[in-house]
């Protein structure tokens, strides 16, 4: 599917992940909404970068969990590119950055209302749209953590990317019969600019180690998983599964 020409909201796109599928993006010639938090610096970088690579791009601030930002984040780039035909939902909160004075309720709360919360609000945002038109591509991005007996500190992290899962098969369900398509790409150990801001050296020697391939991936690699899922029109309720061999589908 040619994607040159197409709008696109990407949220949590001004660095790691993020920023590879908008960059991606660019390249395929599309305009790309970079919705950022706090990182404006970041985002202004991957704006530059999504422009040198051949696309357009708009820099977006806002928190997906409220409803307002995102309704204020989508009517800005329907204004300046006229629709929004596609969203990657990628924003999240870092399990590994939990404030030492935050209480578990907060925590859980905050965690599930950026990472699950948020994707369902964006979704709803540019729904009517889609519909409208008869065309559009939702991607939600998980983790293999969805899948994973988690840790206490891993918990509220696995269970908001476990609800992906299913934000993913009702939007599914919900567009076929409008030509809208919504698929999951589910990454394991993903090696960014940032990971040595929450893990140490160490740390990230033993995670490559249980990986069958015996490394992470690069954010371009998985970028390349999520362009695939929004270029497809005859893929829809999938999940790809991009994580070295550390989980085998069967």
């Amino acid at each position: 599917m040619e994607l040159r020409g197409r709008t696109v909201l990407v949220t949590g796109a001004s660095k790691g992940l993020g920023a590879a599928v908008a960059v991606l993006l660019g390249r395929e010639g599309c305009r790309v909404g970079v919705n950022y938090a706090g990182d404006a610096a970041g985002a202004a970088r991957t704006v530059a970068a999504v422009e040198q690579a051949g696309g357009e791009a708009l820099a977006l601030q806002g928190d997906i969990s409220r409803e307002d930002d995102v309704a204020r984040m989508v009517a800005a780039l329907r204004e300046r590119f006229g629709t929004v035909d596609m969203l990657v939902n990628n924003a999240r909160i870092d399990p590994y950055k939990r404030p030492a004075e935050m209480g578990d309720a907060a925590w859980w709360n905050r965690t599930l209302e950026v990472n699950l919360t948020g994707a369902y609000l964006c979704a709803m945002a540019v729904w009517d749209g889609m519909v409208a038109q008869k065309w559009g591509r939702i991607v939600n991005v998980s983790s293999v953590w969805a899948y994973w007996g988690a840790s206490f500190k891993m918990l509220p992290y696995a269970v908001a990317k476990a609800g992906m899962h299913a934000l993913t098969r009702g939007l599914a369900t919900e567009g076929a019969p409008h030509g809208v398509t919504a698929n999951t790409v589910a990454p394991g150990l993903i090696i960014t600019e940032a990971i040595g801001t929450r893990l140490s050296e160490e740390q990230i020697e033993e995670a490559k180690h249980g990986v069958p391939l015996g490394r992470g991936a690069t954010p371009e690699e998985i970028a390349e998983a999520v362009v695939f899922a929004l270029g497809s029109g005859f893929t829809t309720g999938a999940v790809i599964e991009i994580n070295g061999g550390v989980r085998m589908g069967a």
